[in-house]
Formats: C-alpha cells, structure tokens, sequence
C-alpha cells in the first residue's frame, strides 16, 4: 500500500477512503484513469502547475498532505471492508500534524471519520462544523471516476478560496 504523505506545517491534508486498483497498482495517489484530484488542484490554484500521479510524494511542497481511512485493502468503496477503517490511526496523524484543514476526498471517507459507520446520507458537502483537534473540516465531491455523477467544483473553489484566506 501506499505510505502517507504528511508533515507539519501543512495547509490541507486530503483524505479518501482507499486507494484504488491502479494508484495500488502503480504506487501513486490518484492515480485512476479519469480521476481530477491533480487537474482540480491545479485548476483552484492549489497547485502552480497540473501535477502528474507520479508527483505526489512531492506534493508537500504545496503545503498539501495526502493519507486514506483504509490502509490494509485497496479498490472501490463499496469494495471495502468496514474492520479496515482505522479511523483511531487517523485523528491521531490529524492531531500530530495539526494542518490548518482535512478536506475529505468523498462522502464515504467523512462518513466513517466522523462516526456515522459509512452512512453517506449523514454528511453534507462543504465546510463541517466539527474539527479534529484543532483542524477544520470540509467534505468534497470525489474526483474519482466513478464519482463523476456527483462531481461539482464548486466545493473545491470553496476550499481553495478558504485555505488562501487564512493565510
């Protein structure tokens, strides 16, 4: 599986649920044909250029972090296993690192972190009133592929603008 990519100091921390059969497969973050995770960043200027799937143990540089809920099994959401989320491992990275935000990559990997057992009608998109330590949280459509009837933007716009502002 793949390692996280965190250190301190960062701005957003990304988190999906798991990596998919082709970022387990080639050993990079997002890495799905049709995913938009490097076009996004690239197109709400969180990145200064589009980054490849092969950039991403650099992405720090961005002051971006890249991790998952589930470490131990790699495909589709409805492909995992509930006993595979480590959701105490994660608050506890959260909590270490202390980003200024944790933006959930999909509906299924905020369900699960904030307790709701995957139930996605339980959480909303945007900006979450909740926070992890001291981390503010934003759920985001997916930019998985087989996400794309609910793709919408807007909310990574929101983030971008949200995250420049605080600087």
């Amino acid at each position: 599986m793949l390692k996280d990519v965190l250190t301190h100091n960062l701005d957003v921390i990304f988190c999906g649920t798991a990596k998919g059969e082709t970022s387990a497969r080639l050993g990079y973050y997002y890495a799905g044909p049709g995913n938009q995770f490097y076009p996004i960043l690239y197109k709400t200027g969180l990145t200064d250029k589009l980054l490849l799937p092969s950039n991403c143990y650099d992405i720090n540089k961005y002051k971006i972090g890249l991790t998952d809920l589930v470490h131990a099994q790699s495909g589709n959401d409805n492909q995992l296993h509930d006993q595979n989320y480590d959701i105490k491992s994660f608050k506890t990275k959260i909590v270490k690192y202390n980003p200024k935000f944790i933006a959930f990559n999909g509906k299924k990997s905020a369900a699960f972190a904030l307790g709701f057992k995957g139930k996605t009608n339980k959480v909303q998109y945007g900006l979450q009133s909740q926070k992890i330590g001291d981390t503010t949280l934003f759920i985001l459509p997916s930019t998985s592929g087989s996400a794309r009837g609910f793709w919408d933007e807007g909310y990574w716009v929101e983030l971008s603008n949200l995250i420049t502002n605080i600087e």
